[in-house]
């Protein structure tokens, strides 16, 4: 049985942070998460780019955590990810104790990163290309005390996102 790579035992990852739905349309997928699956939603949120947007909402049950994304138009980083891809999982988030660490080890295995290590006051992420033959992307995110979203943290995934045209 194939083990994996020699450092595999280091436990990179503590559990699944959250996971990130591409959704269609936010409202259905929200009635659906709420009424439907009994989550609470914690928050909704707008980010804009310099040439695209997306509207999300943060949903939350004992723990368990899922983010629906929506694009606001078709050239959305979202729409995009839609329309090649489908709705779906856009990313899973990986729980991480040292970010730097992780990113280190990860490279040196070969994965590849859209971004570079994001930080904000008590959280750090970073998001992986998009594995083409699975479809998934990764973020590895480190909390320091942040147990939410950070604005400024969303803002700055999507501009880099955005400079590099991802999905």
């Amino acid at each position: 049985m194939n083990q994996g790579p020699a450092d595999a035992h280091e436990n990179l990852f503590s559990n699944i942070d959250h996971i990130a739905i591409a959704v269609r349309e936010l409202d259905p997928a929200i009635h659906f998460f709420v009424e439907i699956l009994g989550f609470n939603l914690v928050r909704r949120r707008k980010v804009a780019g310099e040439k695209t947007g997306m509207i999300a909402a943060d949903l939350n049950y004992n723990g368990i955590k899922f983010v629906l994304l929506q694009g606001t138009d078709p050239d959305s980083q979202v729409s995009k990810l839609i329309k090649n891809f489908g709705p779906g999982i856009a990313h899973i988030a990986l729980a991480v104790d040292d970010i730097e660490s992780a990113v280190d080890k990860l490279s040196k295995r070969g994965l590849t990163f859209d971004t570079t290590i994001i930080s904000g006051a008590g959280l750090r992420q970073t998001f992986t290309s998009r594995d083409f033959n699975s479809g998934l992307s990764f973020e590895f995110i480190e909390r320091c005390g942040e147990e939410n979203f950070l604005d400024q943290n969303v803002q700055e995934l999507f501009s880099q996102l955005e400079r590099r045209d991802v999905y």
